[in-house]
Protein backbone atom coordinates (compact mmCIF):
# COMPACT_ATOMS: atom_id res chain seq x y z
CA UNK A 1 0.00 0.00 0.00
CA UNK A 2 1.70 3.23 -1.17
CA UNK A 3 1.64 6.51 0.77
CA UNK A 4 -1.08 8.11 -1.38
CA UNK A 5 -3.47 5.17 -1.02
CA UNK A 6 -2.71 4.91 2.71
CA UNK A 7 -3.46 8.60 3.15
CA UNK A 8 -6.73 8.28 1.23
CA UNK A 9 -7.79 5.31 3.35
CA UNK A 10 -6.97 7.16 6.56
CA UNK A 11 -8.93 10.18 5.33
CA UNK A 12 -11.89 7.93 4.53
CA UNK A 13 -11.77 6.40 8.00
CA UNK A 14 -11.39 9.80 9.64
CA UNK A 15 -14.44 11.08 7.79
CA UNK A 16 -16.80 8.19 8.47
CA UNK A 17 -15.32 6.12 11.31
CA UNK A 18 -13.64 8.66 13.60
CA UNK A 19 -16.82 10.60 14.53
CA UNK A 20 -18.50 7.36 15.65
CA UNK A 21 -15.40 6.17 17.52
CA UNK A 22 -14.95 9.56 19.19
CA UNK A 23 -18.56 9.61 20.35
CA UNK A 24 -18.23 6.12 21.79
CA UNK A 25 -14.92 7.02 23.43
CA UNK A 26 -16.49 10.04 25.20
CA UNK A 27 -19.35 7.96 26.61
CA UNK A 28 -18.81 8.07 30.37
CA UNK A 29 -18.78 4.33 31.01
CA UNK A 30 -16.38 3.64 28.13
CA UNK A 31 -14.19 6.54 29.28
CA UNK A 32 -14.03 5.20 32.84
CA UNK A 33 -13.13 1.72 31.59
CA UNK A 34 -10.39 3.07 29.34
CA UNK A 35 -8.88 5.34 31.99
CA UNK A 36 -9.18 2.58 34.56
CA UNK A 37 -7.29 0.17 32.33
CA UNK A 38 -4.56 2.73 31.73
CA UNK A 39 -4.24 3.02 35.50
CA UNK A 40 -3.36 -0.69 35.67
CA UNK A 41 -0.18 -0.17 33.62
CA UNK A 42 2.20 -0.15 36.61
CA UNK A 43 0.65 -3.32 38.07
CA UNK A 44 0.90 -5.11 34.74
CA UNK A 45 4.52 -4.10 34.18
CA UNK A 46 5.64 -5.36 37.60
CA UNK A 47 3.91 -8.69 37.02
CA UNK A 48 5.23 -8.99 33.47
CA UNK A 49 8.86 -8.54 34.46
CA UNK A 50 8.48 -11.20 37.13
CA UNK A 51 7.04 -13.59 34.55
CA UNK A 52 9.87 -12.83 32.13
CA UNK A 53 12.51 -13.61 34.78
CA UNK A 54 10.77 -16.93 35.46
CA UNK A 55 10.67 -17.70 31.72
CA UNK A 56 14.39 -16.97 31.33
CA UNK A 57 15.14 -19.36 34.19
CA UNK A 58 13.11 -22.07 32.50
CA UNK A 59 15.24 -21.83 29.33
CA UNK A 60 18.37 -23.25 30.99
CA UNK A 61 19.09 -27.01 30.71
CA UNK A 62 17.77 -29.36 33.37
CA UNK A 63 20.37 -30.01 36.04
CA UNK A 64 22.31 -26.79 35.40
CA UNK A 65 23.18 -24.55 38.34
CA UNK A 66 20.97 -21.74 37.07
CA UNK A 67 18.00 -24.04 36.45
CA UNK A 68 18.39 -25.59 39.93
CA UNK A 69 18.46 -22.09 41.44
CA UNK A 70 15.28 -21.08 39.65
CA UNK A 71 13.57 -24.36 40.56
CA UNK A 72 14.41 -23.81 44.22
CA UNK A 73 13.36 -20.17 44.41
CA UNK A 74 10.68 -20.12 41.71
CA UNK A 75 7.87 -19.56 44.21
CA UNK A 76 9.63 -16.49 45.62
CA UNK A 77 10.60 -15.09 42.20
CA UNK A 78 6.99 -15.53 41.11
CA UNK A 79 5.46 -13.61 44.03
CA UNK A 80 5.26 -10.28 42.14
CA UNK A 81 3.40 -12.08 39.34
CA UNK A 82 1.07 -13.80 41.81
CA UNK A 83 0.20 -10.60 43.63
CA UNK A 84 -0.29 -8.55 40.46
CA UNK A 85 -1.86 -10.73 37.76
CA UNK A 86 -3.33 -13.02 40.41
CA UNK A 87 -5.30 -10.09 41.90
CA UNK A 88 -5.85 -8.14 38.71
CA UNK A 89 -9.62 -7.95 39.22
CA UNK A 90 -9.15 -6.19 42.56
CA UNK A 91 -6.79 -3.58 41.10
CA UNK A 92 -9.21 -3.14 38.20
CA UNK A 93 -12.08 -2.52 40.62
CA UNK A 94 -10.04 0.13 42.43
CA UNK A 95 -8.97 1.92 39.24
CA UNK A 96 -12.34 1.90 37.46
CA UNK A 97 -14.30 2.81 40.60
CA UNK A 98 -11.99 5.78 41.15
CA UNK A 99 -12.26 7.04 37.57
CA UNK A 100 -16.02 6.58 37.42
CA UNK A 101 -16.48 8.32 40.78
CA UNK A 102 -14.56 11.29 39.40
CA UNK A 103 -16.93 11.51 36.46
CA UNK A 104 -20.02 11.28 38.66
CA UNK A 105 -18.52 13.61 41.29
CA UNK A 106 -18.98 11.41 44.34
CA UNK A 107 -16.46 10.62 47.13
CA UNK A 108 -13.64 8.46 45.74
CA UNK A 109 -12.84 6.39 48.81
CA UNK A 110 -16.29 4.94 49.39
CA UNK A 111 -16.81 4.38 45.67
CA UNK A 112 -13.61 2.31 45.62
CA UNK A 113 -14.72 0.39 48.72
CA UNK A 114 -18.06 -0.36 47.05
CA UNK A 115 -16.46 -1.46 43.77
CA UNK A 116 -13.95 -3.75 45.49
CA UNK A 117 -16.63 -5.15 47.80
CA UNK A 118 -18.90 -6.09 44.89
CA UNK A 119 -15.99 -7.55 42.92
CA UNK A 120 -14.93 -9.73 45.85
CA UNK A 121 -18.45 -11.01 46.50
CA UNK A 122 -19.04 -11.95 42.85
CA UNK A 123 -15.57 -13.39 42.13
CA UNK A 124 -14.86 -15.23 45.39
CA UNK A 125 -16.70 -18.27 46.71
CA UNK A 126 -16.46 -20.38 49.85
CA UNK A 127 -15.35 -23.99 49.35
CA UNK A 128 -15.35 -26.20 52.47
CA UNK A 129 -15.17 -23.13 54.67
CA UNK A 130 -12.19 -21.67 52.78
CA UNK A 131 -12.26 -18.66 50.45
CA UNK A 132 -11.50 -19.61 46.84
CA UNK A 133 -9.82 -16.51 45.36
CA UNK A 134 -8.65 -18.13 42.12
CA UNK A 135 -11.03 -16.01 40.01
CA UNK A 136 -9.62 -12.71 41.22
CA UNK A 137 -7.14 -12.88 38.34
CA UNK A 138 -7.88 -11.80 34.77
CA UNK A 139 -10.75 -14.31 34.56
CA UNK A 140 -12.71 -12.11 36.96
CA UNK A 141 -11.85 -8.91 35.14
CA UNK A 142 -15.11 -8.76 33.20
CA UNK A 143 -17.09 -8.98 36.44
CA UNK A 144 -14.84 -6.38 38.09
CA UNK A 145 -15.37 -3.89 35.27
CA UNK A 146 -19.14 -3.96 35.27
CA UNK A 147 -19.51 -4.51 39.01
CA UNK A 148 -17.47 -1.36 39.62
CA UNK A 149 -19.43 0.72 37.11
CA UNK A 150 -22.81 -0.42 38.44
CA UNK A 151 -21.71 0.05 42.05
CA UNK A 152 -20.58 3.64 41.50
CA UNK A 153 -23.72 4.43 39.49
CA UNK A 154 -25.88 3.09 42.34
CA UNK A 155 -23.94 5.06 44.94
CA UNK A 156 -24.32 8.24 42.89
CA UNK A 157 -28.07 7.56 42.57
CA UNK A 158 -28.48 7.38 46.36
CA UNK A 159 -26.16 10.28 47.18
CA UNK A 160 -27.51 12.74 44.63
CA UNK A 161 -31.07 12.04 45.76
CA UNK A 162 -29.93 12.35 49.39
CA UNK A 163 -31.10 8.82 50.29
CA UNK A 164 -28.39 8.75 52.93
CA UNK A 165 -27.70 9.25 56.61
CA UNK A 166 -26.79 12.91 57.13
CA UNK A 167 -25.66 14.75 60.25
CA UNK A 168 -25.04 18.48 60.29
CA UNK A 169 -21.90 19.90 61.82
CA UNK A 170 -19.68 16.84 61.30
CA UNK A 171 -16.28 17.06 59.57
CA UNK A 172 -16.42 16.23 55.87
CA UNK A 173 -14.62 12.89 56.21
CA UNK A 174 -16.96 11.59 58.91
CA UNK A 175 -20.02 13.05 57.17
CA UNK A 176 -19.15 11.26 53.92
CA UNK A 177 -18.71 8.00 55.81
CA UNK A 178 -22.25 8.17 57.19
CA UNK A 179 -23.61 9.14 53.75
CA UNK A 180 -22.03 6.01 52.25
CA UNK A 181 -23.60 3.57 54.72
CA UNK A 182 -27.03 3.14 53.05
CA UNK A 183 -25.60 2.87 49.50
CA UNK A 184 -22.98 0.35 50.65
CA UNK A 185 -25.58 -1.75 52.50
CA UNK A 186 -27.77 -1.84 49.38
CA UNK A 187 -24.79 -2.77 47.22
CA UNK A 188 -23.84 -5.53 49.65
CA UNK A 189 -27.39 -6.92 49.63
CA UNK A 190 -27.65 -6.87 45.83
CA UNK A 191 -24.21 -8.43 45.28
CA UNK A 192 -24.88 -11.23 47.76
CA UNK A 193 -28.29 -11.87 46.17
CA UNK A 194 -26.82 -12.08 42.67
CA UNK A 195 -24.01 -14.35 43.86
CA UNK A 196 -26.41 -16.68 45.70
CA UNK A 197 -28.65 -16.90 42.62
CA UNK A 198 -25.72 -17.76 40.33
CA UNK A 199 -24.41 -20.39 42.77
CA UNK A 200 -27.83 -22.05 42.96
CA UNK A 201 -28.47 -21.99 39.21
CA UNK A 202 -25.02 -23.38 38.32
CA UNK A 203 -24.64 -25.90 41.11
CA UNK A 204 -21.87 -24.07 42.94
CA UNK A 205 -20.10 -22.04 40.25
CA UNK A 206 -19.63 -18.32 40.77
CA UNK A 207 -20.22 -15.76 38.01
CA UNK A 208 -16.80 -15.78 36.25
CA UNK A 209 -16.52 -19.56 36.64
CA UNK A 210 -19.95 -20.07 35.07
CA UNK A 211 -19.04 -17.70 32.26
CA UNK A 212 -15.79 -19.57 31.60
CA UNK A 213 -17.21 -23.09 31.63
CA UNK A 214 -20.75 -22.77 30.32
CA UNK A 215 -20.25 -20.24 27.53
CA UNK A 216 -17.26 -21.97 25.91
CA UNK A 217 -17.91 -22.91 22.27
CA UNK A 218 -18.87 -26.48 21.49
CA UNK A 219 -17.20 -27.87 18.41
CA UNK A 220 -15.78 -31.30 17.62
CA UNK A 221 -12.51 -30.30 15.95
CA UNK A 222 -10.32 -27.22 15.97
CA UNK A 223 -7.88 -28.18 13.22
CA UNK A 224 -9.77 -26.37 10.46
CA UNK A 225 -9.57 -22.79 9.17
CA UNK A 226 -13.17 -22.22 10.30
CA UNK A 227 -12.35 -23.29 13.87
CA UNK A 228 -9.18 -21.17 13.87
CA UNK A 229 -11.19 -18.11 12.87
CA UNK A 230 -13.94 -18.80 15.42
CA UNK A 231 -11.58 -19.46 18.34
CA UNK A 232 -9.44 -16.42 17.54
CA UNK A 233 -12.52 -14.24 17.05
CA UNK A 234 -13.93 -15.32 20.42
CA UNK A 235 -10.56 -14.77 22.09
CA UNK A 236 -10.32 -11.24 20.69
CA UNK A 237 -13.91 -10.42 21.69
CA UNK A 238 -13.17 -11.54 25.24
CA UNK A 239 -9.93 -9.54 25.36
CA UNK A 240 -11.70 -6.47 23.94
CA UNK A 241 -14.22 -6.46 26.78
CA UNK A 242 -11.49 -6.95 29.38
CA UNK A 243 -11.47 -10.74 29.74
CA UNK A 244 -8.43 -12.95 29.24
CA UNK A 245 -9.74 -14.75 26.15
CA UNK A 246 -6.86 -17.20 26.18
CA UNK A 247 -7.61 -18.25 29.78
CA UNK A 248 -11.31 -18.67 29.00
CA UNK A 249 -10.83 -20.85 25.93
CA UNK A 250 -7.64 -22.74 26.75
CA UNK A 251 -9.45 -25.31 28.91
CA UNK A 252 -11.57 -26.26 25.92
CA UNK A 253 -8.84 -26.05 23.28
CA UNK A 254 -5.92 -27.64 25.16
CA UNK A 255 -7.15 -31.27 25.03
CA UNK A 256 -7.42 -31.04 21.24
CA UNK A 257 -4.03 -29.35 20.89
CA UNK A 258 -2.33 -31.88 23.14
CA UNK A 259 -3.72 -34.76 21.09
CA UNK A 260 -2.59 -33.08 17.87
CA UNK A 261 0.90 -32.48 19.29
CA UNK A 262 1.30 -36.16 20.12
CA UNK A 263 0.32 -37.15 16.59
CA UNK A 264 2.61 -34.49 15.11
CA UNK A 265 5.59 -35.60 17.22
CA UNK A 266 5.04 -39.25 16.28
CA UNK A 267 4.79 -38.36 12.59
CA UNK A 268 7.96 -36.24 12.77
CA UNK A 269 9.89 -39.06 14.49
CA UNK A 270 8.71 -41.51 11.82
CA UNK A 271 9.62 -39.11 9.00
CA UNK A 272 6.00 -38.81 7.90
CA UNK A 273 4.04 -35.66 6.94
CA UNK A 274 2.86 -33.61 9.93
CA UNK A 275 -0.93 -34.16 10.15
CA UNK A 276 -2.12 -31.19 12.26
CA UNK A 277 -1.61 -27.43 12.40
CA UNK A 278 -3.45 -26.40 15.57
CA UNK A 279 -0.97 -27.99 17.99
CA UNK A 280 0.36 -26.11 21.03
CA UNK A 281 2.46 -23.09 20.09
CA UNK A 282 0.52 -22.48 16.86
CA UNK A 283 -1.84 -20.44 19.03
CA UNK A 284 0.96 -18.99 21.17
CA UNK A 285 3.55 -18.04 18.57
CA UNK A 286 1.77 -17.69 15.25
CA UNK A 287 -1.91 -16.98 15.89
CA UNK A 288 -0.73 -14.74 18.72
CA UNK A 289 2.69 -13.67 17.48
CA UNK A 290 4.14 -11.16 20.01
CA UNK A 291 0.96 -11.45 22.12
CA UNK A 292 -2.78 -12.00 21.69
CA UNK A 293 -4.02 -9.80 18.88
CA UNK A 294 -0.47 -9.60 17.45
CA UNK A 295 -0.01 -6.61 19.75
CA UNK A 296 3.69 -6.43 18.92
CA UNK A 297 2.58 -4.51 15.83
CA UNK A 298 0.98 -1.87 18.06
CA UNK A 299 4.16 -1.75 20.16
CA UNK A 300 6.23 -0.95 17.08
CA UNK A 301 3.78 1.71 15.93
CA UNK A 302 3.75 3.21 19.43
CA UNK A 303 7.56 3.41 19.50
CA UNK A 304 7.43 5.76 16.52
CA UNK A 305 4.37 7.69 17.69
CA UNK A 306 4.34 11.48 18.00
CA UNK A 307 2.42 11.08 21.26
CA UNK A 308 4.54 10.98 24.43
CA UNK A 309 1.93 8.82 26.14
CA UNK A 310 1.78 6.21 23.37
CA UNK A 311 5.56 6.18 22.97
CA UNK A 312 5.96 5.51 26.70
CA UNK A 313 3.55 2.57 26.49
CA UNK A 314 5.48 1.24 23.48
CA UNK A 315 8.82 1.41 25.28
CA UNK A 316 7.42 -0.31 28.34
CA UNK A 317 5.88 -3.10 26.23
CA UNK A 318 8.85 -4.14 24.08
CA UNK A 319 10.28 -6.81 26.38
CA UNK A 320 6.85 -8.26 27.29
CA UNK A 321 6.05 -8.50 23.56
CA UNK A 322 9.20 -10.57 22.99
CA UNK A 323 7.78 -13.02 25.51
CA UNK A 324 4.30 -12.80 23.89
CA UNK A 325 2.81 -10.92 26.85
CA UNK A 326 0.06 -8.66 25.55
CA UNK A 327 -1.46 -7.24 28.75
CA UNK A 328 0.71 -4.06 28.89
CA UNK A 329 -0.65 -3.05 25.48
CA UNK A 330 -4.19 -4.42 25.80
CA UNK A 331 -4.76 -2.73 29.17
CA UNK A 332 -2.11 0.01 29.05
CA UNK A 333 -2.70 1.64 25.67
CA UNK A 334 -5.50 0.52 26.02
CA UNK A 335 -7.04 -1.76 23.39
CA UNK A 336 -9.79 -2.84 25.80
CA UNK A 337 -13.06 -1.07 24.96
CA UNK A 338 -11.16 1.17 22.53
CA UNK A 339 -13.41 1.57 19.46
CA UNK A 340 -10.46 2.62 17.30
CA UNK A 341 -8.96 -0.88 17.50
CA UNK A 342 -12.08 -3.01 17.27
CA UNK A 343 -11.79 -3.76 13.53
CA UNK A 344 -8.08 -4.77 13.36
CA UNK A 345 -8.00 -6.43 16.78
CA UNK A 346 -11.26 -8.39 16.73
CA UNK A 347 -11.67 -9.02 13.00
CA UNK A 348 -8.16 -8.63 11.61
CA UNK A 349 -6.45 -11.01 14.04
CA UNK A 350 -8.53 -14.11 13.17
CA UNK A 351 -8.17 -13.28 9.48
CA UNK A 352 -4.37 -13.31 9.79
CA UNK A 353 -4.70 -16.49 11.84
CA UNK A 354 -6.47 -18.26 8.98
CA UNK A 355 -3.81 -17.09 6.52
CA UNK A 356 -1.12 -18.50 8.83
CA UNK A 357 -3.05 -21.76 9.05
CA UNK A 358 -2.96 -22.17 5.26
CA UNK A 359 0.81 -21.50 5.18
CA UNK A 360 1.27 -24.54 7.44
CA UNK A 361 -1.45 -26.59 5.79
CA UNK A 362 0.10 -26.12 2.34
CA UNK A 363 3.45 -27.37 3.63
CA UNK A 364 5.34 -24.10 3.20
CA UNK A 365 6.33 -24.24 6.89
CA UNK A 366 6.41 -27.31 9.15
CA UNK A 367 3.58 -27.23 11.74
CA UNK A 368 4.51 -27.28 15.46
CA UNK A 369 6.00 -30.55 16.68
CA UNK A 370 7.08 -29.45 20.18
CA UNK A 371 5.78 -27.31 23.03
CA UNK A 372 8.29 -24.62 24.03
CA UNK A 373 6.09 -22.39 26.17
CA UNK A 374 7.85 -19.43 27.77
CA UNK A 375 10.53 -19.14 25.09
CA UNK A 376 11.03 -15.67 23.57
CA UNK A 377 10.44 -14.89 19.91
CA UNK A 378 11.86 -15.60 17.35
CA UNK A 379 13.59 -18.56 19.03
CA UNK A 380 10.20 -20.01 19.96
CA UNK A 381 9.09 -20.17 16.31
CA UNK A 382 12.16 -22.20 15.36
CA UNK A 383 12.18 -24.57 18.35
CA UNK A 384 8.46 -25.35 18.17
CA UNK A 385 8.66 -26.33 14.47
CA UNK A 386 12.37 -27.07 13.96
CA UNK A 387 11.98 -25.14 10.71
CA UNK A 388 13.93 -21.91 10.03
CA UNK A 389 11.13 -20.77 7.72
CA UNK A 390 8.89 -20.40 10.77
CA UNK A 391 10.99 -17.40 11.84
CA UNK A 392 10.33 -15.72 8.48
CA UNK A 393 6.63 -16.52 8.81
CA UNK A 394 6.52 -14.94 12.27
CA UNK A 395 8.00 -11.67 11.07
CA UNK A 396 5.78 -11.74 7.98
CA UNK A 397 2.75 -11.97 10.27
CA UNK A 398 4.10 -9.02 12.26
CA UNK A 399 4.68 -6.96 9.11
CA UNK A 400 1.16 -7.57 7.82
CA UNK A 401 -0.23 -6.77 11.27
CA UNK A 402 1.61 -3.43 11.28
CA UNK A 403 -0.03 -2.54 7.96
CA UNK A 404 -3.38 -3.69 9.32
CA UNK A 405 -3.17 -1.63 12.50
CA UNK A 406 -1.53 1.44 10.96
CA UNK A 407 -4.57 3.49 9.82
CA UNK A 408 -6.52 2.75 13.00
CA UNK A 409 -3.50 3.52 15.19
CA UNK A 410 -3.03 6.87 13.42
CA UNK A 411 -6.65 7.79 14.14
CA UNK A 412 -6.26 6.92 17.80
CA UNK A 413 -2.92 8.74 17.93
CA UNK A 414 -4.61 11.85 16.57
CA UNK A 415 -7.20 11.78 19.37
CA UNK A 416 -4.47 11.28 22.01
CA UNK A 417 -2.37 14.10 20.56
CA UNK A 418 -5.38 16.43 20.70
CA UNK A 419 -5.82 15.64 24.41
CA UNK A 420 -2.11 16.10 25.10
CA UNK A 421 -2.15 19.45 23.30
CA UNK A 422 -5.15 20.57 25.35
CA UNK A 423 -3.46 19.52 28.61
CA UNK A 424 -0.25 21.34 27.65
CA UNK A 425 -2.27 24.46 26.81
CA UNK A 426 -4.00 24.36 30.19
CA UNK A 427 -0.66 23.84 31.96
CA UNK A 428 0.88 26.71 30.02
CA UNK A 429 -2.01 29.00 31.00
CA UNK A 430 -1.54 28.13 34.68
CA UNK A 431 2.22 28.68 34.43
CA UNK A 432 1.67 32.13 32.92
CA UNK A 433 -0.45 33.12 35.93
CA UNK A 434 2.62 32.53 38.13
CA UNK A 435 0.45 31.97 41.18
CA UNK A 436 2.28 31.86 44.50
CA UNK A 437 0.26 30.66 47.46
Amino acid sequence: MNGKKTGSFINFLEKYFTPIASKIERQRHISSIKNGMIGLMAVLMVGSFSLIIMAIGGMFPDGSVVKLFFDKYNSIIGLPFTFTFGLLSVYCAVSISYNHARQLDIPFLHAIIGGVLTTLILNVKVVDGVLDTSFLDSRGLFVAIFASLLTVELMAFFMKRKITIRFKGLPDGISQTFEAIIPLVMILFLAVSVNATILNLTGGSNLPEAFTHFLAPSINSIDTPYAVFLISFLEMIFWFIGLNGYAILIGFVLPFMTQYLGENAAAYAAGEPIPHVFAPNFWDYFLGFSGSGITGAIVILALFSKSKELKAVGRASVVPAVFTISEPVVFGLPVVFNPYFFIPFVLGTPTLGVLSYFVFDLGWVRPPIANVGGTPIPLAQFLSTMDWRAIILGFAILAVAILMYYPFFKMYEKSVLAKEKQEEKQKSSLDELDLDF
